[in-house]
């Protein structure tokens, strides 16, 4: 559980994705063209309410590893697409990545709600 500044008690909840709101969101990694040195991550969201990502990982074929937290979280409202980068990831030395990413539920259930918005 982490620390929720928006509501009293347990109202909501950040939690992690069903598999069904997983499938929702699509993740892309890339670079630029003629940027050969900054990995960018694109975030679609189709889920009915917001989400936020709290970092990204990159496993790299030499068989280190990259870690970048995003301060404020990357938030990605319903239905859009928002981008990230990490600087320092060589286009052809990646293997994989991954996005750490929540939302927030009453009482941790149901859809992902914004704790926010009043209603």
């Amino acid at each position: 559980m982490s620390w929720n500044p928006f509501a009293s008690g347990d109202e909501f909840q950040e939690v992690t994705f069903s598999a069904a709101e997983l499938a929702q969101i699509q993740v892309q990694a890339g670079w630029a063209k003629g940027e050969d040195h900054t990995l960018l991550f694109e975030v679609h969201n189709g889920l009915k309410g917001p989400i936020q990502c709290a970092s990204a990982q990159v496993d790299l074929q030499d068989g280190k590893h990259i870690s970048k937290g995003f301060t404020p979280k990357l938030f990605v409202p319903a239905q859009s697409t928002r981008n990230a980068s990490i600087p320092q990831v060589h286009k052809g030395s990646m293997k994989s990545y991954a996005m750490s990413c929540t939302c927030f539920k009453k009482q941790g259930k149901g859809e992902c709600l914004n704790p926010l918005r009043k209603g």
